[in-house]
């Protein structure tokens, strides 16, 4: 009789108050679960409990919204909270787990609704990608809208790719990238690759989606290489169904407005052409070598003049020369010069280059620099070279590596060249 007693009580009680609230006299919804976990989480017997207090809390509204340690905002049907727990106790929300056997696969989960969440596995060998995915009606997505089907392109364009930078030096860190562009892409997914290392590089390709249409792969490249500029790599690509040979590192024609930039550290105290030292000379569009003509140690306080920038036939025909130089002491120029193969090009009759001031970090240092030392010199030459206009600047400093001696100076080769304009 007790027992009938009790349900009657809890009954009228629910239809008076139309709330139920278990560990909790204060209720903040229909029905409110307070886990009760430890003092600072149970909730207040009068009034909205803290955000803390609602830490352990499950609440379900008139509205049949739901709040997990939270009282849910009304424009929400659920809301999860875990911002009050203490870090190192935080929660996440883990979907439903399946092993999806293809991107298409509606009968794992039999009739899927449009919009339906779970996490793939990626556990079948017919369909590896592993995450949350939706259905759209007809396919499984990834979350930011891709396709997951077995991705293709037409055609790849191994005669149009690019490494940048373009050229690299036997023994020195490379670090760049490798674009290859593709036509026809279905929009589908692609594994991540790994090729090489080859001459020393090894290209890398993250897993991704086609475009639908034309795109490009993005390859990094890095790695010490074993060659110098303009001996080739080649790099075997074979993806989307497709395979060619992806050849880099030799010269080629600049795309118009492209650049093309040539580094290097020598010896301050180097005597020569840059060409004939182990960093070796700059190639330009497969016909041009610009080098420096260096002809005395560097480690003076005085001028050292000249250091001559030359442009090279590095072809085995003539070639057709226009240039122009200017630089911040004087001027050269010279056009319609029919260059044979191994022939030069003197832009200036040397530029200033030496130690100028020669500030070490024991030295106190400048508050304020007035006048000029004629201690750095740079040019820009236009060109033009069988109907291609380039304009190159080529700009040197010699670094005393903040050191009282002389013996560890180095000279550092800064020369940039971009293709302006031409017909080929």
């Amino acid at each position: 009789m007790k027992t009938i007693h009790f349900y009657i009580f809890v009954l009228f009680s629910f239809i008076v108050k139309a709330q139920v609230g278990i560990n909790t006299q204060n209720p903040q919804g229909l029905f409110n679960v307070d886990g009760k976990t430890s003092t600072a989480t149970t909730n207040t017997t009068t009034g909205t409990p803290t955000d803390a207090q609602l830490a352990d809390d499950f609440i379900i509204m008139k509205d049949g919204s739901v709040g997990v340690g939270a009282i849910p905002v009304s424009s929400a049907i659920m809301e999860l909270n875990v911002s009050q727990l203490a870090s190192g106790s935080k929660k996440g929300f883990l979907g439903p787990r399946v092993a999806l056997k293809s991107y298409n696969d509606n009968t794992t989960i039999s009739s899927p609704a449009t919009g339906l969440l779970v996490y793939n596995l990626g556990t079948e060998s017919t369909f590896t990608y592993a995450g949350y995915v939706f259905w759209d009606g007809t396919q499984w997505k990834t979350l930011d809208g891709k396709t997951l089907n077995t991705g293709s392109v037409n055609s790849i364009t191994c005669s149009a790719v690019k490494l940048s930078p373009i050229n690299y030096t036997l023994g020195t860190e490379f670090n760049g990238t490798l674009t290859v562009p593709y036509t026809d892409g279905n929009g589908g997914i692609y594994p991540a690759q790994t090729i090489g290392p080859l001459n020393g590089l090894t290209a890398t390709l993250t897993a991704g989606n086609f475009n639908l249409g034309t795109g490009e792969l993005i390859y990094s490249v890095s790695g010490t290489t074993t060659v110098s500029s303009p001996t080739t790599t080649t790099f075997p690509i074979s993806i989307g169904g497709q395979t060619c040979n992806a050849v880099v590192g030799g010269a080629r024609t600049l795309e118009p407005g492209e650049f093309q930039f040539f580094n290097y550290e020598i010896p301050a105290s180097y005597v020569g052409l840059l060409s004939a030292n182990s960093s070796g000379g700059s190639i330009l569009m497969g016909k041009i070598r610009i080098d420096i003509y260096f002809n005395a140690s560097s480690n003076t306080t005085g001028a050292v003049y000249p250091n001559i920038p030359r442009i090279y036939n590095a072809t085995t025909s003539n070639i057709k020369l226009w240039y122009s130089a200017v630089s911040n002491v004087t001027n050269y120029m010279g056009g319609n010069i029919l260059l044979a193969p191994g022939g030069y090009v003197n832009t200036d009759d040397g530029i200033y280059l030496n130690l100028g001031y020669n500030d070490i970090s024991t030295s106190a240092a400048r508050t304020a620099v007035t006048g000029t030392i004629p201690a750095q010199e740079t040019e820009t030459i236009d060109f033009v070279v069988d109907g291609v206009w380039y304009r190159m600047t080529i700009f040197i400093i010699v670094d005393n590596k903040n050191t009282a001696t002389d013996t560890d100076n180095t000279r550092i080769i800064n020369i940039v060249a971009q293709r302006m304009s031409g017909y080929n």
